[in-house]
């Protein structure tokens, strides 16, 4: 990338990317939660009572792997483990009532956050900032879906 708007875009892009993460990395840092474990319980959340195997396989991790982010989840009490009730082989997980807290707190957390940052750049900037970020994304749904993405 030579052309320097692209370049100062991109690090304006990569830094507002991690605005957040002072505040996400404290809260997982007091849990005592590593970003894999707080990734499986989004993924958990998002899927609905996914199998190991299946959250393996999303992850591109070995089962064996994943078994082990659970073990440590279900001794902190996030998650737990059932047996699928058609197929016995199959072990699914679910969020407890303490990993949607987690989850919820960290939601909490960051939305007021970015709505103190909202408030410091006022509702015009905002509205711009909106407009760029929703063509930003349309650009690159458009660049995926014609398969220009060669990532």
């Amino acid at each position: 990338m030579t052309n320097p708007t692209n370049e100062r875009a991109l690090r304006a892009y990569v830094r507002a990317m991690t605005v957040a993460d002072p505040i996400r990395l404290r809260f997982w840092d007091r849990r005592g939660l590593t970003m894999p474990q707080l990734r499986v319980i989004y993924l958990i959340r998002e899927s609905g009572d996914p199998s190991v195997g299946d959250l393996a396989t999303e992850m591109h991790i070995r089962a064996a792997t994943l078994t082990g982010i659970a073990e440590r989840l279900v001794k902190q009490r996030l998650v737990r483990r059932f047996h699928d009730s058609k197929d016995r082989r199959i072990v699914r997980l679910r969020l407890t009532n303490e990993g949607q807290r987690i989850l919820d707190e960290i939601t909490i957390a960051g939305t007021a956050y970015i709505e103190a940052v909202f408030a410091a750049l006022g509702l015009e900037r905002v509205d711009a900032l909106t407009n760029c970020l929703e063509e930003f994304a349309n650009a690159a749904e458009r660049i995926t879906e014609t398969g220009e993405d060669s990532v």
